[in-house]
């Protein structure tokens, strides 16, 4: 049974910082021992359970909460009456914490932020505008030098960018929420977001998590990145966890290529193709694809149609156990030569066909089960594509590559420990995983327990004693005798 939630609003309070542990929740710069730091603390009630989190904001990157903003509070009545202040630093600091925040929440920083950020992407879409520009006034009579230079890709850009430029902000982002892709930003990140999709189809969920949408980074126009998500469960915010190329050129293959899906729509879908859309979303969100190739190419065709053709042959007996058993065998015969991602019949594969079998047997022939089965199981060919991205990913993820191990095993804990209802301890794995993601050295036998030692250069944020020793019975065994207890249970 489902237990109740409950989340209180935020309570705020100053101090000055207990040690130098404390990372800001913005810059993710540790907040100097003595130094002024905001804290923002949320209480969850989940079923009997009350527990509270804090996260801290140095003084100089403390923004006023939108919220309190709309209800009318100002950086003043802020200090005043919602800054709870227990050791009284506000009678000294009352002028400076108040102009402090009055900057921060004036939005001049987050201009120069966004006019940082876009100058990548400006930079490759006025490339794409200088294309679309020689190919109008290009001829036969007098051929441009930069088009004769331009690849198909390049070309095909050109040419949807030329239609793009001219929609509003409001169309662009009607034309992305048709293909359910993340809405936001500048006419001009807009334009790369409808750009890319329609060139290369719609960016499907974090091949790393599965649960989290693809974003395009704003930073950039080769990189999306995963956009965290928020486990109502847990009532916490996962963040991100990997980045996937765009991968520029359309026969390119990064080396960590976006998933994708297909198709994409240039105009709004149907009823029934906006039920499609959505039911692909919750599949990939679920972990069943990570993503739908286009339009079927004609071998492909040939290959279902040959199929099919043969699972006409097999003679339909499901009178009783054997003639099924009988029905079962050939039908798995015919998948597994077709290269149907099914079990072999040493594995259960006859068991597997002979599920779908009797759910359907009243109503369906050969060719219908094997369009059943492909639909669950689908093509090896395809899943072993899956597989590589989702490979592909997880090697990303670590700045040094084989940290991905420890990596792994403390993403487990975490995914074990939610699972089971320790949504403290869960947090807790999760955060030393993204300070293993983060770590610039690689660990060995030789470092992995001073990564918990306070008293250690090496020491970890989010990562202590406890920790520390699974990470250092990994790298030395090469397991964890408690994960195994877990997944065991």
């Amino acid at each position: 049974q489902k237990k109740s939630r409950l989340i209180m609003p935020a309570s705020f309070h100053i101090e000055k910082a207990k040690s130098g542990r404390s990372k800001c929740k913005k810059c993710k710069e540790p907040i100097v021992k003595g130094n002024l730091r905001i804290g923002n603390t949320t209480e969850r009630t989940i079923g009997d359970e009350t527990t509270s989190m804090t996260s801290w904001n140095c003084l100089s990157c403390f923004i006023l909460p939108r919220n309190l903003k709309r209800g009318g509070v100002t950086p003043i009545s802020f200090v005043e009456d919602n800054l709870n202040d227990p050791d009284d630093i506000l009678g000294n600091h009352m002028e400076e914490v108040i102009t402090a925040i009055t900057v921060n929440s004036s939005g001049g920083a987050r201009k120069n932020k966004t006019n940082k950020e876009d100058s990548s992407v400006n930079k490759f879409l006025t490339s794409v505008k200088r294309n679309s520009e020689a190919l109008a006034n290009d001829s036969t009579e007098q051929p441009c030098k930069r088009v004769k230079k331009m690849s198909k890709i390049e070309k095909k850009e050109a040419e949807l960018y030329d239609d793009l430029k001219r929609m509003t902000i409001d169309q662009l982002k009607d034309y992305l929420r048709w293909n359910r892709q993340i809405v936001g930003g500048t006419k001009q990140l807009l334009i790369l977001k409808c750009l890319d999709g329609a060139l290369r189809g719609r960016l499907g969920r974090c091949p790393m998590c599965a649960r989290a949408k693809l974003k395009i980074e704003d930073a950039t126009s080769e990189v999306a990145i995963c956009a965290g998500y928020f486990d109502e469960e847990a009532g916490l915010r996962v963040p991100a966890c990997t980045a996937v190329s765009l991968s520029l050129q359309e026969d390119e293959v990064g080396s960590n290529p976006a998933p994708r899906l297909h198709p994409w729509y240039r105009k709004e879908p149907s009823e029934e193709e906006a039920k499609e859309l959505d039911s692909l979303d919750e599949q990939a969100a679920s972990g069943k694809i990570v993503s739908v190739q286009k339009s079927k190419s004609s071998s492909y065709k040939i290959t279902l149609a040959k199929l099919l053709e043969e699972a006409e042959k097999i003679t339909w007996k499901v009178g009783n156990k054997v003639e099924l058993k009988e029905t079962a065998t050939a039908l798995l015969e015919v998948g597994l030569n077709g290269g149907l991602a099914l079990p072999s019949a040493e594995n259960g594969g006859t068991k597997t066909v002979g599920r779908v079998l009797v759910a359907n047997a009243r109503s369906a022939s050969p060719s219908k089960i094997l369009k059943l089965l492909i639909d669950e199981f689908g093509f090896a060919a395809d899943k072993a594509e899956e597989e590589k991205a989702a490979t592909a990913a997880i090697s990303n993820i670590c700045k040094v590559e084989t940290n991905v191990g420890c990596y792994l095993i403390l993403d487990e804990f975490s995914k074990l420990s939610q699972t089971s209802g320790d949504f403290r301890k869960a947090n807790s794995y999760r955060k030393a995983a993204q300070a293993i993601a983060g770590l610039n050295m690689e660990v060995t036998i030789d470092n992995a327990l001073s990564l918990g030692k306070a008293s250690s250069k090496n020491k970890l944020p989010g990562v202590g004693k406890s920790i520390a020793e699974k990470i250092n019975e990994f790298v030395a065994t090469g397991s964890v005798e408690k994960l195994e207890e877990l997944r065991a249970s």
